[in-house]
């Protein structure tokens, strides 16, 4: 990402621009719960409509991303305009007809989605979807069909999680990333996995040129860069569960698993994470 003094380091692959990060901190949303199974329910239902259906139907663009925890509070069991407008958000970013109602495609297209950041069951060995606090950010588009192949992790570029997650819920920023670790180990969750966030601007893979915001999911980590900060013990351990979890759901090679120094171009164009962040200890703590 790109060094500021206000916010956080951030390259996407919008067009640049000149607005400056907010100065004051983001109210965090309220906590949504990852550990629950969550699946798509039945087609047909519209505007108006109530009852245990819709909550399910909300639960899940809770999930993915594009209803708030606090969205779906306000009006749980209740088919209003804040639930149309995440299913219309859903129905753009897969390419069906946005008319607001969950007929039929769009229950397949949520069922498939569900299916794939479901968190498998508890095995030993095996890793859950840690807990993640929904922050919906603007600053995301299709992956257009890309598979997610890879896991790229960032450094924020200051050590203000409240700052930082304010500049990427910006929509003049341009930037965002799937999610956000903050100095106390809280998750951040501000675009959906199956979404393509605006983390890694220009790159390659491996030294093949490459859209690597369309097949990776990115990581904020909320460090100044320094190399002298050091990352909290909480980060690690959460980076850990995450990581662990996002390497098996999608199947990632353990050498998809980079910073955004080693596919950025032109090479040096960014260092995160910083120099002092442990490896070691990450790819002990997910097996590869």
């Amino acid at each position: 990402m790109t060094v500021r003094t206000t916010a956080p380091r951030a390259t996407s692959s919008a067009p640049a621009t000149s607005a400056t990060a907010p100065r004051t901190n983001a109210v965090a949303p309220r906590a949504a719960a990852a550990s629950t199974a969550v699946t798509a329910p039945p087609a047909g239902l519209g505007k108006g409509d109530s009852g245990t259906k819709v909550r399910q139907l909300q639960q899940g663009l809770v999930k993915l991303g594009y209803l708030t925890q606090a969205q779906m509070n306000t009006g749980v069991g209740s088919f209003g305009p804040a639930t149309e407008a995440a299913v219309k958000k859903f129905q753009g970013d897969h390419k069906i007809a946005t008319t607001g109602y969950y007929g039929e495609q769009t229950a397949a297209a949520l069922k498939k989605a569900l299916t794939k950041t479901t968190p498998p069951p508890t095995e030993p060995g095996k890793f859950t979807k840690p807990a993640v606090i929904s922050a919906p950010s603007p600053n995301s588009d299709s992956r257009n069909g890309a598979d997610i192949d890879a896991i790229v992790l960032h450094h924020t570029g200051t050590n203000n999680g409240a700052g930082d997650m304010a500049w990427m819920r910006n929509p003049d920023s341009k930037v965002s990333a799937h999610y956000m670790l903050d100095r106390d180990g809280k998750i951040y969750q501000l675009v959906g996995d199956t979404k393509r966030a605006w983390h890694a601007g220009k790159g390659e893979l491996h030294g093949v040129p490459t859209d690597v915001n369309a097949r990776s999911i990115g990581i904020e980590i909320v460090n100044d860069g320094s190399g002298k900060t050091a990352f909290t013990d909480a980060q690690y351990k959460a980076l850990t569960q995450l990581v662990g979890y996002l390497k098996q759901e999608y199947k990632v090679p353990a050498n998809n698993i980079v910073g955004h120094k080693d596919v950025a171009v032109p090479k040096g164009r960014k260092d995160d994470p910083a120099a002092n962040f442990d490896w070691a200890r990450l790819r002990k703590g997910i097996g590869g």
